[in-house]
């Protein structure tokens, strides 16, 4: 067995400090040390995902083989100013509170992020031009993201366009999405279409308009839309009937629409696309 040893350096929840500091442990790999109580919290052994304070030990127990066979990411297109990257379920792009995310890992300026437990294609920037030029195509729309999900449930009208206001509970990360605008709340956009069946479940081409926190997530379900493993957003008693712990979403296109002004104009007429792992 081996055995890690961390001091929190700031409030967050025993699962995601195991996610940001030991590569590979996503979802299932926490689910499964929280449940076997392999993990400790100043000395005490803890089965759920417990508030963290500063200054907190936390262990954690695994056997060796726990997290071997996993590559974090594969490299899709690099050249002098950017590379992109299929990120692997279960690391994070890039994270105050650990080493281990792909920025660490490679060097590099992630220019926009995906959850921890959503794979798939992300950007990175090579110089602070690269950045900025990619950091000004987002902003202006000229980037724009498709993602593949594996949902419970069906769409009855397609495409639709899903609109709302995103609220984010700064202490759980959790977020909620209302028809009608409140205090603080940001607007969210995300188009939604149906693919195709998979056995009992549907395939769900996603473009979000906007980019919000867990904005596919939320905006699916608001709809009756669940994604299969999803653990904060779908349906829990679906995912134990089906034996499902892998969130099953994937940014899977990235298309540019540079100016001709930009350092990056040359990428334009290009689409870079990765196949999900649960098709």
């Amino acid at each position: 067995m081996k055995t890690q040893t961390f001091t929190v350096k700031q409030r967050m929840n025993v699962s995601t400090l195991l996610k940001a500091n030991l590569l590979g442990a996503g979802y299932v790999f926490v689910q499964q040390v929280l449940k076997r109580k392999d993990v400790k919290v100043n000395g005490v052994r803890v089965n759920r995902d417990v508030a963290l304070a500063v200054g907190d030990t936390v262990q954690v127990y695994y056997p060796d083989d726990a997290l071997r066979a996993w590559q974090p990411y594969r490299m899709i297109w690099e050249d002098e100013n950017i590379a992109i990257v299929f990120k692997s379920q279960g690391i994070e792009t890039s994270s105050p509170n650990g080493e281990n995310t792909l920025e660490k890992l490679l060097g590099l300026t992630a220019v926009h992020r995906l959850d921890v437990n959503t794979e798939g294609l992300v950007i990175f920037a090579k110089s602070p031009a690269a950045e900025q030029a990619l950091l000004d195509a987002f902003a202006n729309g000229q980037i724009h993201k498709t993602y593949l999900a594996l949902c419970f449930g069906t769409l009855k009208k397609s495409p639709v366009t899903l609109t709302g206001y995103l609220t984010k509970d700064k202490d759980s990360g959790f977020v909620t999405i209302e028809k009608e605008k409140q205090p603080h709340a940001l607007p969210v956009k995300t188009v939604v279409e149906y693919v195709r069946p998979k056995g009992e479940f549907s395939v769900i081409k996603v473009r979000p308009l906007t980019g919000r926190t867990h904005q596919i997530r939320a905006h699916l379900a608001t709809i009756g839309l669940y994604i299969v493993g999803d653990g904060k957003y779908g349906k829990a008693e679906l995912n134990r009937l089906y034996h499902k712990d892998k969130q099953c979403l994937c940014a899977t296109e990235i298309e540019f629409a540079f100016t001709p002004q930009s350092l990056l104009y040359y990428l334009n007429g290009r689409k870079f696309t990765a196949e999900p792992t649960f098709l």
